[in-house]
C-alpha cells in the first residue's frame, strides 16, 4: 500500500501542503517506494509559523493544571497508538518490532511522564530581595527531529514545550514520516488550543526557511553535526538561543576488573540494537589487551543470536539501516577502516545469508584500532564496533576521551566505586555505570561536538523558559 502525507498540521486543522514536487519513503527492506511526502511551500511555513504564534500568546497563559492535563492525554493518545507506532517504524526505517515496541514507544511515553512531574517541580516564581524572578515561556519553538528515533524525540521536544507554555512549528525527518503523521493525530485527538503544535514537511529548505524565520524565537534540533553547525550559524543572524543535540562517538570502557559476563550482552545490545543508528550507540569499546580475544570470541557468540532479516517479523533481531545512503556510509567506513589497518574480526561488506534486497549491514567488529583511524574519530551509524585496547587506566582515559564528541559513555568494574571515578573523568554529558537502567527523568544532552542544551524531564522545560526579574513588584507569588 502506499501512503502519501499531503497535509500539514496547522492552527488546529490538517491543510493541503503546496509545494513542488514529492519526497519519496521507500521500504529499507526492498528499496523498493512505499509512499512519498509532499513539501510545504514557503506560504505553509508562514501559515504554520503564524499560528504557532497565535498559539504561543494563548498557552503563555495557560495554568499549570492545564499544562499536566494536555500532557497526560497525549500520553493517552499516543500509547493507544503503539501497535500502528511500531508498525510505522519497521516499514519506513526497519526498526524491529520488538525494538518498536520495547523502546521507540516506551522511551517517549516515560519521557511524558517526567515531564508531567517537571511542570509540578520547576520553580516558576522565587523572591530575592525586592524583587519577583519569574520563569516564562520562551515563545514559538522550532523542533527539527531525525528519523532514527523519530517518536521520542518528538515527544522530548513538544512536551518540554507544552510544559514550558511554548508553542512548536515541528519538523521531523521526511525518512519516516509515518511516526509524525501518528503522534499528530493524537495530539489533534487531545483538543488543545489551535495552534500550540503545528507540523510542517519539508528538506533542508524548508528547515532553513523555519529556523530563520523572525517570528520563531528558540530552535531545539536533534541531528547530525555537520547540521547543527548550519542551524547554528543561520541562528546567529537573529540571536536565536538553540538546542542542539548533536552526533556521538560513545566509549564503554572496561576496566581491569570487569565481568565480561554481564557487560558483554549489554554492550553488544548497546552498539547493534537499531542497526546502530543511535546517537548514544556505543560503537568504541576500550578494554584491557589481555581480554581482547575474549572479547572477540563472545561477540561473535552474541551477534551469532542476533536473526537478521525483515523488520515485521517478530523473530527479527537486526533490521537494515534506514536509507541507501546511510548502507553507503556504513560501507565506506568499514572500507575505510580496513585501508587504515584495523582488523576484521566479524561480520563486513558481504550482505548477509539470502538478504541481497534491501539496505542490510551484517554486525561487525574491528580490532586494532587506532584513536586517530576514521572508525575511531567519526560516527558510523551502523551495526559497527570497534575495540580499542589499552595498557594502563591512564591510556584508557585518554582514549575515551580522545574525540571531539561527549554525548554519551560507559564503564564497567565490579568495584562501583572505582567505575564511578573513571566515570567522572569521561568528557560526556551522561555515562552509564555497570549497564545501570535508563533514567529518563536525568538531564540529557552533549559536550563539545556533540552539542549544548538539555532534554527531558524538567530540565527539558527548564531549557524553555526565559528569566523575568520584577523589581519592586507588588503582591503575593501566583501559584
Amino acid at each position: 500500500m502506499v501512503t502519501r502525507y499531503a497535509h500539514f498540521y496547522a492552527g488546529g486543522s490538517f491543510r493541503p501542503c503546496t509545494g513542488n514536487g514529492e519526497l519519496a519513503v521507500i521500504d529499507p527492506t526492498s528499496g523498493q517506494p512505499i509512499g512519498g511526502v509532499i513539501p510545504c511551500s514557503a506560504a505553509d511555513v508562514e501559515t504554520a509559523v503564524a499560528c504557532a504564534r497565535t498559539g504561543s500568546d494563548r498557552w503563555a497563559t495557560s495554568s499549570l493544571e492545564e499544562r499536566t492535563t494536555a500532557l497526560t492525554r497525549l500520553r493517552a493518545e499516543l500509547e493507544a497508538r503503539t501497535d500502528a507506532f511500531a508498525t510505522a517504524l519497521a516499514n519506513e526505517m526497519g526498526c524491529p518490532i520488538w525494538l518498536g515496541k520495547l523502546m521507540q514507544v516506551p522511551m517517549p511515553l516515560k519521557n511524558l511522564d517526567f515531564a508531567i512531574e517537571g511542570v509540578a517541580t520547576i520553580q516558576w516564581q522565587e523572591r530575592i530581595g525586592n524583587g519577583l524572578v519569574e520563569r516564562s515561556a520562551a515563545g514559538v519553538v522550532a523542533a527539527i527531529t531525525p528519523w532514527n528515533f523519530p517518536l521520542h524525540q518528538i515527544v522530548a521536544k513538544v512536551a518540554a514545550a507544552i510544559g514550558a507554555g511554548c508553542s512548536v512549528v515541528l519538523k521531523p525527518s521526511e525518512v519516516a514520516p509515518g511516526a509524525a503523521q501518528l503522534f499528530i493525530e493524537a495530539f489533534h485527538a487531545c483538543g488543545l488550543p489551535p495552534g500550540v503544535v503545528n507540523l510542517i514537511w519539508g528538506g533542508a529548505g524548508i528547515g532553513h526557511r523555519l529556523v530563520t524565520h523572525p517570528q520563531v524565537d528558540r530552535i531545539s534540533f536533534t541531528g547530525s553535526t555537520l547540521v547543527g553547525r548550519r542551524i547554528m550559524a543561520a541562528a546567529a543572524e537573529t540571536l536565536k538561543p538553540l538546542t542542539l543535540e548533536l552526533g556521538g562517538k560513545s566509549a564503554a570502557v572496561f576496566l581491569d576488573d570487569v565481568d565480561l559476563e554481564a557487560a558483554m550482552p549489554v554492550v553488544v545490545r548497546l552498539s547493534m540494537a537499531n542497526s546502530g543508528q543511535a546517537c548514544v550507540s556505543q560503537s568504541r569499546l576500550i578494554a584491557p589487551a589481555r581480554l581482547v580475544p575474549e572479547i572477540v570470541e563472545r561477540f561473535r557468540t552474541a551477534v551469532a543470536g542476533w536473526t537478521i532479516g525483515d523488520p515485521r517479523d517478530e523473530a527479527t533481531r537486526l533490521g537494515p539501516v534506514a536509507t541507501d545512503s546511510q548502507r553507503q556510509h556504513v560501507r565506506r567506513m568499514i572500507v575505510r577502516a580496513r585501508e587504515q589497518g584495523a582488523t576484521l574480526l566479524a561480520g563486513g561488506l558481504e550482505a548477509p545469508d539470502g538478504l541481497n534486497d534491501g539496505w542490510y549491514v551484517r554486525p561487525t567488529l574491528f580490532g586494532d584500532v587506532r584513536p586517530d583511524m576514521e572508525i575511531a574519530q567519526h560516527e558510523v551509524f551502523g551495526p559497527v564496533l570497534a575495540v580499542m585496547a589499552y595498557e594502563n587506566e591512564e591510556e584508557a582515559e585518554r582514549l575515551a576521551n580522545s574525540t571531539g564528541y561527549g554525548l554519551s559513555g560507559a564503564v564497567w568494574s565490579r568495584d562501583v566505586a572505582v567505575a564511578t571515578a573513571f566515570a567522572r573523568k569521561m568528557k560526556t554529558g551522561q555515562v552509564v555505570i555497570n549497564g545501570a537502567a535508563q533514567n529518563l527523568a536525568t538531564p540529557f544532552g552533549g559536550w563539545g561536538m556533540s552539542g549544548f542544551g538539555r532534554e527531558n524531564g524538567r530540565f527539558g522545560i527548564e531549557e524553555l523558559l526565559n528569566y523575568r526579574s520584577l523589581h519592586g513588584a507588588a503582591g503575593p507569588m501566583q501559584p
